[in-house]
This record gives structure tokens, C-alpha cells and sequence, in this order.
């Protein structure tokens, strides 16, 4: 037991010291802090929330929490708890974040100074810092909720983490208690999921996937395929609400109208509204009073679809109020059977223009209305599209001010300023003197596989208004198995040969299989899969010539994709994998002997 529960502590990053320490404290909680729940607050007191006080939180403080409800000095029960960072851990951290700031020049050199001068100097010998805090609540919210208060003012969390990482990093804090109720928790320093905080140091970029919105408002991430870019927005804009985020795709197709919007043929069905009967009264006066000869017939032809929600006595009412005989609710009948009638057919479905919006207008009218909020444009695939054709004058709009305001505007066209003054109203900043500006609180991301073969050049103008962010393989997905007729392989054995005889062949990494090339949902890859998507990608896309140096079964025997189907197929399949070295999940080699794997250790 001792054993698997060190393991489970390894597995997300735990030092075997950090192991020891808490080989007999029992776990109360682990949380992943996102960037948006770690800010500070108050006049300098660092806040980090823990989650909201669920009920069995509250059980390992009840006469805290009791002590808070009972409307007591929350201070008075605090707990105090030990707090243990690995410096390895933060300084493997601080070198993602020197490198990021340094790709976007900006200078955290004397920062950075004193936070290693600060670790050299406190850091003991087992490589843990170490500080205090107090587990305190905030009592001013709906819900209790727990936080770690007053650390050390001149302390580890003081000095680094909220001077250098708060801005770029999540936190993975795992809160623990022992047989004396003493409590401890351990940090761990990562990324913006719990996968990357198994990150170390062997991890070459440093992927600024949290609070990146904060500075950039336009970024295109780009990579080879399967890396991630995709997954990677959708983790940052958890919590966004849905109606704040618009997504379009772009494809050889797209244009100016398909991006923005353009007046176009819909389907419209007239909608009669029903009147209640003080309004009929008042239809009824109005053409009387009006002129309007055989009133009764008329208005019952018009109003039909009212008056049939109507009793005899209703009409009579009706009639009544207006100064007519209630024997003319005959005349109300003819009329309602020629209105309806006549209106069945008139009613009609019906052919019609109208401007109709598309993503980026949807997005940048919302950005208006909700001002206070932000508002995300995602973009997949922006280079499948003509850019400049579906941008057009937009492109200008891309030039944004330290605030994140467009610098320059842009007049908008007759149709689109009739249609924007009558969505925001003609004095709003987002149409106003008929001109368009892109908002502070509108971000623009996008994707680019950079191995697509339909790309449209991208023109050096527009790059420069994009930040560009490179979302780099990381052979994550250790637990992926490939199974051949019941022989499994490594699939990151398989990625990482593959990947480096690819760079090999051409010296670009646009090809390489990223981590999720494929998500099998249980980690486990199928010949069929394996053949019908990775290898067919290979074979039409990156071995097509005959680069690679993939698709073989010894030194000199090439083999043909057709020869890894039919009846021999599977033998040959395993051949391949065979030469290529790809070894077990366990990381053996596996041989073939007799048409039959063995496996080595």
C-alpha cells in the first residue's frame, strides 16, 4: 500500500522527499487553481481560494466553520498550515516565463534576479521552500469560502509566486492533515490543465495558455497537427459564457459576406399578433371613425385570427363599446370566414432580403452590448481561407492600441451602418459617423495546421498584427496503446520514431503526428485506425516520394500501403512495426519469431 501510494504521488509530479513527508497525512483536497480564481485582493493580502466550502470541506473544520456562522471573529479559529514548494519546480517554471517574456520583450531581468538570489538563500537541503499561512474564510460572500491568508510578508509566496508566476501559471495545491490535525499542503507549479503539471524541465516551450487574453487580443496558434490548438482555447475560455463566444471555419469558399455578413434571400412567414379586446375596441373605433365603409366586415376580415379567440358576448362588447348594434357580430362572422380564407394563402411563407449577420458581426455587436464582459471570436483553420479576400478592409482594424482599441477606423458601407444603427443605435462607439472600430473587450483567436496542403499565402502585413503562439508536441499520452491481433505497442514508442524519421526526411516539423493526431476515447488504437487515418496520412502525405524511410520491413524491403491489407496484412503491419523499434507499452522491444511476437525485456 505504501508503495502505490508513493506512485500516485509521483505521477503528478511528487519528489520522493515530498513522498516521505506525507507518507501518513491523509489527503483533504486537491484543487487546480485556474488563473482567474488566484488574483489577489484587498490592500496587498494575497488571496487564494481553495473552492467553495462544500460539505465535506467543512467537515475537517467544523468549529471554524461553526465559529464563522455563529458570526464570531473569523481569526480567532484559523488554522495554521505549512505550505512546501520544490524549488525545482519553481525555477523550472521561472525559466518558461523568462523565455516568454523574453520572446515578447518584455524585461523581468531584476525580478528575476531576486527570486534566485532568494532561492539559493532559503532553499534547504531536502529542495523544498517552505512558508505559513492561515486557513481563513470569507465571510462576506453567499458561501463561506476557505482561503489561505497572510503569508509571509517578505516569504516564498510574496517573492515568487505572486511577483513572477501568478500571471502565468496555475497552481495544483493538495491539502493534507495528519493523526494530530496538524495540516500541510503542496504546491505544484504547472500549466492550465492536470496533465501538464507532469511537465518538467525536459519541456522545450513555454505555452502562455492562461491570462494570455490579458495582453494579446489576436493570437493564431499553430502547429502540427493533432498538437492541440484546438483544445487549448476551448481550456482558456472555460467559464465564458456561451453567448460571448462566436466560431466560424474558415475553408477555400469563405468570403467578405460569409465572415461579416451580407444582405441575403430568407424565408419569412408573416406572424399575425392577437389582440386582447380593449385593443379590437380601438381597431374598431379607428375604422369607423375613419370612414371605412362595411367597418364590421372589414375588421373582422383583418382581425380574424383575434376575434376567433373570442365568445359571442366578447364581440357583442365589442360592438357595443364602439356605439354599433351587437346584431353586426354577423357581419364580424363573414368577414372572419373571408379573412381567414384569404389569409391562409397570404400567410404564406415568403421570399424576402434582409442583412443577415455572420460571425465576426455577431461577435463584434455583442462586444458593444455587453461591454463589461469579454467577448472571443475563435477562428479554426484561418489558414484553409483566403485571409485577405475575407478580411478586406477589416484588415485595418487589426492594428490595436496598448488598450486593445482599434488605432485606426474604418467606414462602414451603406447596408452594414443601416443595420449596425439599428442594432446598437447610431450614437454608439461601435457605428458611430458610420465607422467601425474593434472594442477592447473583443479577442480574436485562431488556429493553423501548419501541414495543410490547401493553404492560401499569408501575407506578411497581416501576420504582423497576429501574436503567434507555438503549441509544440509533447509525447503526453504515455497510458496510449496501439493493438495489432492482440499485441500492443507504445503509442508515444510510435509517435516519437515516426516524428523524428520525419524530421529527418524533410527538417520540418509541419508533418510530425501530433499528441492527439487521434483521441481514442479509451486510449486504445486499433489496427483499423492505425492503418485507415495514421499510416494513409502518412503515405499520401509525408512518404509519398518515398521520404520517411517508414514504410519498410527490413533494410532494403520497401513495402506498399496495399501490402498492409488482405490476407497478410496484420503479419506485415507487425513487420513494420518491428523495424521501426517500436516497443511495448512497458517500454520492451517486441520481436517477431515464427510469425508470433515475443516479448523481450
Amino acid at each position: 500500500m505504501e508503495q502505490i501510494y508513493k506512485n500516485k504521488m509521483q505521477a503528478v509530479g511528487y519528489d520522493q522527499h515530498v513522498c516521505d513527508i506525507f507518507l501518513n497525512w491523509e489527503n483533504v483536497k486537491d484543487e487546480l487553481l485556474v488563473p482567474e480564481r488566484k488574483r489577489g485582493s484587498g490592500n496587498g493580502t494575497i488571496h487564494v481560494f481553495l473552492g467553495a466550502a462544500d460539505a465535506e470541506l467543512r467537515k475537517e473544520f467544523p468549529q471554524y466553520y461553526a465559529s464563522v456562522q455563529n458570526e464570531t471573529d473569523a481569526a480567532d479559529g484559523a488554522i495554521e498550515i505549512k505550505h512546501y514548494f520544490l524549488s525545482s519546480n519553481i525555477v523550472s517554471m521561472l525559466g518558461y516565463v523568462c523565455q516568454y517574456n523574453y520572446e515578447h520583450n518584455y524585461d523581468i531581468t531584476q525580478q528575476v534576479k531576486e527570486v534566485l538570489s532568494y532561492i539559493s538563500q532559503t532553499t534547504e537541503a531536502n529542495g523544498l521552500l517552505e512558508t505559513k499561512s492561515l486557513f481563513k474564510l470569507s465571510t462576506g460572500a453567499s458561501k463561506l469560502r476557505p482561503y489561505f491568508k497572510q503569508f509571509e510578508s517578505d516569504g516564498v509566496f510574496a517573492k515568487i509566486i505572486r511577483k513572477i508566476l501568478l500571471p502565468n501559471s496555475a497552481y495544483k495545491i493538495s491539502l493534507y492533515k495528519n493523526s494530530n490535525n496538524e495540516y500541510a499542503a503542496f504546491w505544484l507549479i504547472g500549466f492550465d490543465n492536470v496533465s501538464d503539471f507532469e511537465a518538467d524541465s525536459n519541456i522545450e516551450y513555454f505555452a502562455h495558455s492562461n491570462n494570455v487574453e490579458q495582453s494579446f487580443h489576436q493570437i493564431i496558434y499553430y502547429g502540427a497537427p493533432g498538437t492541440g490548438k484546438s483544445h487549448k482555447i476551448k481550456v482558456q475560455l472555460e467559464g465564458v459564457s456561451k453567448e460571448n463566444i462566436f466560431r466560424t471555419t474558415f475553408h477555400p469558399d469563405s468570403d467578405y459576406s460569409t465572415f461579416v455578413g451580407a444582405y441575403k434571400p430568407t424565408m419569412e412567414k408573416p406572424i399575425d399578433k392577437i389582440y386582447a379586446k380593449g385593443e379590437l375596441i380601438s381597431k374598431l373605433t379607428e375604422m369607423k371613425e375613419g370612414g371605412v365603409t362595411y367597418s364590421p366586415q372589414k375588421f373582422g376580415a383583418k382581425y380574424w385570427r383575434s376575434l376567433k379567440q373570442l365568445n359571442l358576448s366578447d364581440k357583442k362588447d365589442i360592438l357595443q363599446a364602439c356605439g354599433m348594434s351587437d346584431n353586426y357580430t354577423v357581419e364580424f362572422d363573414k368577414g372572419m370566414a373571408v379573412g381567414e380564407e384569404y389569409l391562409a394563402c397570404s400567410n404564406e411563407s415568403r421570399i424576402i432580403y434582409s442583412f443577415v449577420p455572420q460571425a465576426f458581426l455577431n461577435a463584434y455587436i455583442q462586444a458593444y452590448k455587453k461591454s463589461e464582459e469579454k467577448v472571443y471570436l475563435i477562428i479554426e483553420e484561418i489558414n484553409r481561407g483566403n485571409c485577405a479576400q475575407i478580411f478586406g478592409d477589416l484588415f485595418q482594424l487589426l492594428d490595436r492600441d496598448e488598450n486593445g482599441v482599434s488605432e485606426y477606423t474604418i467606414k462602414a458601407d451603406a447596408d452594414l451602418k443601416a443595420f449596425l444603427e439599428n442594432e446598437l443605435g447610431e450614437d454608439n462607439p461601435g457605428i458611430k459617423d458610420g465607422e467601425l472600430c474593434l472594442p477592447s473587450n473583443l479577442y480574436i483567436y485562431a488556429t493553423m495546421n501548419t501541414s495543410d496542403q490547401s493553404l492560401f499565402p499569408i501575407d506578411s502585413a497581416f501576420k504582423r498584427r497576429w501574436d503567434w503562439e507555438y503549441e509544440p508536441i509533447k509525447y503526453k499520452n504515455t497510458d496510449w496503446k496501439i493493438v495489432i491481433d492482440g499485441t500492443e505497442y507504445s503509442w508515444v514508442s510510435f509517435q516519437r520514431i515516426v516524428n523524428e524519421k520525419i524530421l529527418r526526411a524533410n527538417s520540418s516539423e509541419d508533418k510530425m503526428l501530433g499528441d492527439y493526431f487521434v483521441n481514442p476515447s479509451d486510449g486504445v488504437i486499433t489496427d483499423k485506425v492505425l492503418l485507415n487515418k495514421i499510416l494513409f496520412y502518412l503515405w499520401n502525405d509525408v512518404c509519398k516520394d518515398g521520404e520517411g524511410d517508414i514504410f519498410k520491413v527490413g533494410e532494403t524491403e520497401d513495402i506498399s500501403f496495399s501490402e498492409l491489407y488482405g490476407e497478410n496484412g496484420t503479419k506485415t503491419l507487425k513487420k513494420m512495426m518491428s523495424y521501426l523499434g517500436v516497443t511495448d507499452p512497458d517500454g520492451n522491444k517486441v520481436t517477431i519469431e515464427n510469425d508470433e511476437e515475443n516479448t523481450e525485456p
